[in-house]
């Protein structure tokens, strides 16, 4: 994700940096640009972002934009804080609940933005990315002061994301949530690509009994969805995005540790804080948590 926002941002001319510890696709970009590959157009777009593995070079950034996996993110957070400006924005469009406290921790609230986005990428190499679903970008500045966004929610528009500014993040990043909960830990199970749930019936129902709980605990919460039908929004996100192979079945594929604190357990947790019960995701939970055991023994 961080490859294909940093790709169509330097592609638009804005001046970018891609930061990774991955050595072999940082050389691969500064030695023969980003291929992005648009599986729904066929298109293949080659880039040429700036790309690094030095902490030092993102000093002083204007937008810091974090796409790191959840679990890392308090870690990242310590380790760049220190490089940003006074007026750097530090905007995290990274599924789960929880990281934009963690960013406002190290930042101030002052100079963090939250974000969901509907856009969908796959990891195939080395300087090489599948672009695997679009849709829109929201966002909106944890002090609720988003005058500072407007002139980025303008270049991503610009870079060919729809972009838009909201007043209540809190919503969609719930909204987004229980899409992530009804997807991403079956297919990372089963695993298969997101629309290729929607062909077994017994796995329909289990993404159904997982976004029902959660469900229940958003709207106790007093959450109102950015749709009217949650679970039929999540079928049909599934559908549109049915190439995807979703960011947890990706952590399967390369052998890391999963998001599911920050998603389906973070239902587990919500719904305990508020008196309810999560035993379906609790279940999932628990069968990723020990296939991460079995991936690591």
């Amino acid at each position: 994700m961080g490859s294909l926002f940093g790709g169509m941002l330097s592609r638009g001319g804005q001046e970018v940096l891609l930061y990774d510890v991955n050595k072999a696709h940082v050389e691969k970009i500064q030695k023969e640009g980003l291929t992005i590959n648009d599986l729904a157009s066929g298109e293949k777009l080659v880039v040429h972002p700036h790309a690094s593995t030095q902490q030092k070079d993102v000093t002083g950034s204007e937008i810091f934009i974090i796409f790191v996996k959840s679990t890392i993110t308090e870690a990242v957070a310590k380790q760049f804080a220190p490089l940003a400006g006074s007026g750097t924005i530090v905007l995290t469009l990274q599924n789960g609940l929880g990281n934009e406290r963690i960013l406002k921790k190290y930042f101030g609230e002052d100079r963090v933005a939250a974000g969901v986005t509907s856009q969908g990428a796959t990891f195939v190499g080395p300087g090489e990315i599948n672009h695997a679903g679009s849709g829109p970008t929201h966002l909106c500045m944890s002090n609720k002061d988003n005058s500072r966004l407007g002139p980025f929610v303008e270049i991503l528009n610009r870079s060919d994301f729809e972009a838009h500014i909201e007043t209540n993040i809190r919503d969609l990043v719930w909204s987004k949530l229980i899409i992530n909960v009804g997807i991403n830990a079956v297919t990372a199970i089963t695993g298969l690509e997101n629309g290729k749930l929607l062909n077994y019936p017994e796995i329909m129902d289990v993404m159904k009994n997982l976004v029902d709980e959660a469900v229940a605990v958003a709207e106790k919460k007093g959450i109102t969805f950015t749709y009217s039908n949650p679970l039929q929004t999540v079928y049909d996100v599934a559908e549109k995005t049915g190439l995807n192979r979703s960011s947890m079945l990706q952590d399967f594929d390369r052998g890391s540790r999963t998001e599911i604190d920050f998603i389906n357990n973070a239902i587990v947790r919500e719904a305990a804080d508020i008196g309810l019960q999560a035993p379906v995701n609790r279940t999932v939970t628990n069968i990723i948590k020990t296939m991460e055991k079995l991936n690591h023994a």
